[in-house]
């Protein structure tokens, strides 16, 4: 389109500059939707680790104090509960009580299996889970362990 023609048409410079970002900003949309990024999915299932399995206590169980749980974390783990690979730890909920283990409360028990003695909780009734958190102590999507019903004495 020559100036002549922009005139006649009623375009102006600025016109044309936001038809150029308005351009540019489709291409750059239909190039995320068609390649994808990092919340896509794919980023996240490739650095996810292994679901954690609770090997003991067993659902049912009916439990004493202190709790100790026995889990296969499917991976090598520092005594803090740190994988030793990355930055991500092993968690457990135990009826909405969140915990982390301390520097030096998960011992290996053989391979990627290890013990954690929890510390008092409140008797009854409970669900427990183990899941991998990350640097910031945010669960992990997809690396949660089935629950287990347990009763605490």
């Amino acid at each position: 389109m020559t100036e002549r023609d922009a005139a006649a048409s009623g375009l102006t410079t600025s016109d044309r500059v936001y038809g150029g970002i308005a351009l540019a900003a489709v291409l750059l949309a239909l190039w995320f939707l068609v390649r994808g990024g990092p919340d896509d999915g794919a980023a996240v299932a490739a650095t996810r680790p292994a679901r954690i399995t609770i090997q003991d206590p067993r659902p049912g169980a009916e439990l004493d104090q202190p709790v100790t749980v026995i889990f296969d974390a499917r991976t090598p783990l520092r005594a803090d509960g740190t994988d030793t690979a990355s930055s991500r730890h092993v968690h457990v909920d135990v009826g909405g009580t969140m915990l982390m283990p301390g520097p030096a409360d998960v011992r290996p028990v053989g391979g990627t299996r290890y013990q954690w003695t929890l510390p008092r909780l409140p008797p009854g009734a409970a669900w427990l889970r183990a899941y991998w958190s990350d640097a910031s102590h945010r669960p992990i999507p997809g690396a949660t362990s089935d629950s287990v019903n347990v009763r605490i004495r």
